[in-house]
């Protein structure tokens, strides 16, 4: 049998989180690197040691230093700017660790970037919604879409925290041209897309682990129920539910793509055909990945065992329901909805009574990061 392997965790906040504790309490040893302070995850029990780095010349010399002695070590890369670090320095980090990811870092890219995704889409045959290249102001103005229009990035997460919001909507082009030249001006390049009507409560995902012989091995298919910012932001409170269509969507992109390792596709259902449309892809753990890092469902382990050599075991779909929420946002998105009238105070409570739900960051045996989540949305504010 393949010896234990350590892991490396790059990124601490909820997925990284997750997926610590789940091979930390297994007696896997864990390091974590963070790149950002404030970090919640840095305060588990369940990490040997904690790097702390900033800037890709630190955070490769922090890789190096976890990477040295023993056996080659697994890594997570657990957010956007953690894949895209991996991606920048491909050559040296695949030769340093097991990735989660795919051996060709183009298939990554691929499916990251949102201007090449809808291609990747038509080869599979998935419906998407219809997205064009916003390069230029005369292509926005000769835009032969349906308004309202999303503008969107065409990858990463620095868009989120310099506009606040993760997609930008404007109802005609003069307002879609406005809004283009200030993401512009920001230094992002960006997309135009047709808005899904009424979809804001089905957005719907899958959340799988491909193995190394590109079969899926472990499979979660689930619903946003409340997310901030209101109808284009994150989960705030996610529930897992069986959902066919979403699961063989989504597989099939990913095996047409030949995408290895965690990936993560996003759909909105559109009632005017009754289709699941692609919105997006990540290619790491979602934020709410700890719904299928738990004592109900474990991908992680699976994940671990498969980067380490084991005989791949047969393949396992999470069927129950499950529900996860992060109460330090739930509470915001709560507020604003209930001031819209969109939710009651019995509809905000009903996910924590949940007999199976699981819970964003606090857990009874590793308490200490629920204390860092103050300071970590305290910077999120600032």
């Amino acid at each position: 049998m393949p010896a234990d392997r350590p892991v490396v965790v790059l990124g601490l906040l909820w997925a990284g989180l997750s997926f610590a504790r789940s091979l930390g309490r297994a007696g896997v040893r864990a390091t974590g690197i963070t790149m950002h302070p404030h970090e919640f995850g840095t305060r588990s029990r369940y990490l040997r040691e904690v790097l702390r780095a900033e800037g890709d010349t630190a955070v490769m010399k922090a890789l190096r230093q976890a990477a040295t002695g023993g056996e080659r070590p697994v890594l997570l890369p657990e957010r956007d700017d953690h894949v895209e670090l991996v991606l920048r320095n491909w050559d040296e980090v695949s030769s340093l660790y097991e990735l989660p990811m795919p051996p060709d870092p183009q298939v990554t890219r691929r499916l990251r970037h949102k201007v090449t995704l809808p291609a990747e889409a038509a080869r599979a045959g998935i419906a998407a919604p219809a997205t064009v290249d916003a390069d230029s102001e005369e292509t926005l103005r000769s835009l032969e879409l349906r308004p309202p229009f999303l503008l969107k990035p065409v990858e990463g997460q620095h868009f989120a925290g310099s506009f606040g919001e993760k997609v930008l909507v404007a109802e005609n082009v003069e307002e879609l041209v406005a809004k283009w030249r200030a993401a512009r001006e920001r230094g992002f390049d960006t997309v135009v897309q047709e808005l899904v009507p009424d979809a804001e409560e089905q957005i719907w995902s899958l959340f799988a682990y491909v193995g190394r012989s590109g079969r899926p091995l472990a499979t979660a298919t689930g619903v946003k129920v409340r997310q901030g910012p209101l109808h284009f932001g994150t989960s705030a409170v996610f529930r897992t539910t069986p959902e066919p269509r979403v699961r063989e969507l989504g597989l099939r992109l990913l095996e047409s793509a030949g995408y290895r390792g965690f990936g993560h596709v996003e759909f909105a259902y559109d009632r005017r055909d009754d289709e699941f449309k692609l919105l997006e892809v990540n290619t790491r753990v979602p934020m709410w990945g700890g719904v299928a890092m738990s004592r109900y469902f474990d991908m992680a382990r699976i994940a671990y065992d498969d980067l380490r050599g084991l005989p791949e075991p047969e393949p396992v779909d999470l069927r129950q329901e499950l529900w996860w929420a992060f109460l330090a946002k739930d509470i915001g998105v709560s507020l604003a909805m209930a001031r819209r009238r969109e939710l009651t105070p019995r509809g905000f409570i009903a996910p924590y009574l949940r007999h199976r739900k699981v819970r964003g960051v606090f857990a009874a045996d590793d308490p200490l990061p629920a204390l860092g989540v103050l300071s970590y949305a305290r910077s999120k504010l600032a």
